[in-house]
Parts: structure tokens; sequence; C-alpha cells
């Protein structure tokens, strides 16, 4: 969170206080945002060199400003169809569908056809079992624990619905809850059923109205064209994921050098060279995942970030655009809130944290002007997420208006008895994690 600090330094374009972060990122102007959208190695996701990251900067904050334009124009304008980058990354998932395909009957003419010695068989199947491990679909599955049916909270699924139908969009055929400091749709299972998934954490932090602004964003992707919920793309979107995965994560240079290190002090020369072969082939393959990965991910996150901006529109429709800002500013706090809540888990039970993030959130609420500002400097084309401050930017730009949805006091309350085991776990995750401190 950025601290304002007393410095001799001023904006030169207006003469404001510049702001300085304990960090050691850019300072800038929270008055006229001078410096403000410049490329912040400090709090800007690493993207392998500087002149990456700084390009997929500076790339995120055109497609964001065109996006916010073509909205502006038409904000009930549909997704038209089958975008372009989504026929690319279906073309990808093609081609590694056939590679898997030849690699099967590579390994059935192995096993079948070939009359070489069983060793050698062995070791030519080895690169074609990667690459299935590689390109296998994995669909996914609802989890075993944290679905919530319909018996158990009739008056949350109703509440799913109406907003649903207030949206436009499918129903959800599972919902689950969890205590995660977020909330997603996902589609899962080779039938793909849709799951909405409900962060109790970040539930409880929210306003009332600002819920069911949170449910209708979420529900909206499941009918605006998002690239990351389409099966048929899932082979191109994970490929490089895995490869970077298995071959052991980022910096595998740094991995690769401090393993032909190890292996100095242990063995002979022979052997350490053999060492950094194989490190340095692994290092290469994962250089070259990671890379294909930002590629797809060039052509599939704008896409996503023009889905995350539809989905904001549909929120505005049915909760109304002060619950839209109000649920945006929520999860800019929403760090500091549970930290918060983490001080003051021991004193209170389940039942409070409702009460107890409401007046963390109104204490905390100086911090949002600069914390919303600084959002900015983490915008980046490769996320799947635009930052808070060009999405609560585009609401603020459109007519105020009043959700469709109401939903009383009542009914949240008989909600919110419904998920009462939930907050009382949640209380249960900040009791235990003051143990790993």
């Amino acid at each position: 969170m950025p601290t304002k600090t007393t410095t001799p330094s001023r904006c030169p374009a207006c003469a404001h206080d510049l702001i300085l972060l304990e960090a050691g990122a850019l300072s800038w102007c929270p008055a006229c945002r001078w410096n403000l959208d410049v490329y912040d190695p400090a709090l800007a996701p690493w993207r392998g060199t500087r002149m990456i990251g700084r390009w997929g900067f500076r790339r995120g904050l055109e497609l964001d400003r065109a996006t916010q334009e073509q909205l502006l124009a038409d904000p009930e304008a549909r997704p038209a169809g089958t975008s372009l980058g989504e026929v690319w990354l279906l073309a990808v998932s093609v081609v590694l569908a056939l590679l898997g395909m030849a690699a099967v009957g590579y390994l059935v003419w192995l096993v079948v056809a070939s009359d070489l010695p069983p060793g050698v068989r062995l070791a030519l199947a080895i690169p074609a079992v990667l690459i299935l491990l590689l390109v296998k679909p994995s669909f996914g599955r609802v989890p075993k624990y944290g679905v919530i049916t319909e018996r158990e909270a009739p008056q949350l699924h109703r509440l799913v619905w109406e907003v649903a139908d207030a949206a436009g969009t499918p129903v959800p055929d599972v919902i689950c809850a969890d205590l995660s400091l977020n909330a997603g749709v996902a589609r899962l299972g080779w039938r793909q059923r849709s799951m909405l998934v409900i962060g109790i954490p970040l539930w409880v932090m929210l306003p009332r109205p600002a819920r069911a602004s949170l449910l209708a964003h979420e529900l909206g992707h499941l009918a605006n064209g998002d690239p990351l919920r389409v099966r048929r793309t899932l082979l191109a979107r994970t490929f490089g994921t895995r490869a970077v995965a298995a071959t052991g994560g980022r910096n595998p240079w740094r991995r690769a050098v401090r393993a032909t290190d190890s292996l100095a002090e242990q063995g002979s020369g022979t052997f350490v060279l053999l060492g950094m072969i194989v490190h340095g082939i692994v290092a290469l393959a994962n250089v070259a995942g990671a890379t294909a990965q930002l590629l797809v991910d060039s052509v599939a996150m704008p896409d996503s970030r023009r889905a995350e901006y539809r989905a904001d529109l549909i929120a505005r429709r049915v909760a109304g655009s002060a619950p839209f800002l109000r649920s945006s500013e929520t999860v800019l706090l929403a760090g500091r809130i549970w930290q918060d809540l983490w001080h003051l888990a021991p004193r209170i039970d389940g039942g409070q944290l409702e009460a107890m993030a409401a007046e963390a959130r109104k204490r905390l609420a100086a911090h949002l002007p600069l914390a919303r500002q600084l959002s900015r400097r983490t915008t980046d084309l490769w996320s799947t997420h635009p930052g808070e401050d060009q999405r609560m930017r585009l609401i603020e730009a459109l007519p105020g208006v009043d959700g469709v949805l109401c939903v009383d006091d009542i009914r949240w309350a008989e909600i919110d008895a419904e998920l009462a085991p939930w907050r009382r776990a949640a209380h249960n995750a900040l009791l235990g994690t003051r143990d790993r401190f």
C-alpha cells in the first residue's frame, strides 16, 4: 500500500507533492497523475526481460483505452461472434491435438510393428510420452468439498437464479464456496458443466448490494465470449504453462547454474559436463514453453480483458453503478481488510466477521485513492484482468444507474444464515494462519 512521504520533490506539471513508495517504485503525482502511466519493474508482472515487460505494459494501456472507447460508444453491444484471437487459438489447439494423435500412433507402431530391441523402443518412446503429457486434455472436475446444494442454501440458489435471469446468462450448474479472496466461474469436466465459486472471505467483506454485483459479473462470463472459458481452445491455453511447470517453473537458467555448481562439488568432470548438458536442455525447453505461452496469451488475453469489461457492464446493469464501484473498492482493500481481521480473529467469532470487515473497510477508505491509482502500474497485456482503476473509470464514465435487481435485508439475512457454516470456516482459517507467524 502506498504511503505519502515528506519530500522536496514536486510535480513539474502542477507543483503537487509526489507520492513515493516503500517498495522503491517510481514516484508519481496523485493530483494530475503525472508519471503514473509509466512502466515500473518494481510493480509490473515479470515477463522475462524489462523490454518485453515494458512493451506489454504499453500495449495493455493502449488496449484498455481502445476497449473503453468502444464500449462507451455502445455499452449494450454484444460480443461479435468468434473473435480472430479465438480462431487463432482454435487453430493452435487443432495442431496440438494432431501432434498428440501422431504421438499415439508412433507409440502404437513402436509396440506393435517395430522389431527394435525393447531397450531401444523404450528410449525412443520417451519423447512421444512427454508430448502426450503436455497435450493431453484436462477438463478438471467439480471439487468434492465446497459444493453448496440447493437444499442447503435455497435462498442463495434463488438469488443466483434471479441474477442470471436479469443478466441474461445461463444459471450455473454448480455453486461452490471456498476460502479464497476471490470469486469466479469455470467450465469443468467433459460436459463442461458451469461452476460458480464464491470466496467467502471476499463475500463477507463486500457490502450486501455489492455481492449481487459480484455475482452478476461472474455469471456474465458465461455469456460474453471469454476465450478462457471455451473448451475448444483449452490445448492452446495450457500447453506452454504445462511445459514451464514440467521443467521447473521460473528462472530456469539460474536453477541450471545452481544445479551445475552442486554437481561440481560432488562429481567428476565428465559427470559435471553431462549434468550441464541435461540442465541446459531443460532450461531451453522451459524458455520455449514460456515463449509459446507468451505468444498464446498475446492473442487470448486481449479478448479476456474485453470480456472482463463486458462482465462489468452486466454487473452495472443488474446491481447498479454504485454497488459495482463498492465491490471494486473492496477488492482493492481486500488484503488489508483480511490482515485486520487476522488481528481481530481471537476476539471475535464467525458471526462477527461481516461487521468487523465493514469497520475495517471504512477505516481503510483513506487508502483507496492511491491504491486505485497504483493499480494502473500493474497493467499488462498478458494479464487476464484490467486494473481496478481502468474498470472503475469505465463505469464512472457512463451515466449512473440503479440495478434492475433488488434484494431486501430480510433475504440477505436468510442467505447469511445459510452461509453461517462457511463464515465459521473462514474464521477458523484466520485462527489457523496465526500458527505460521
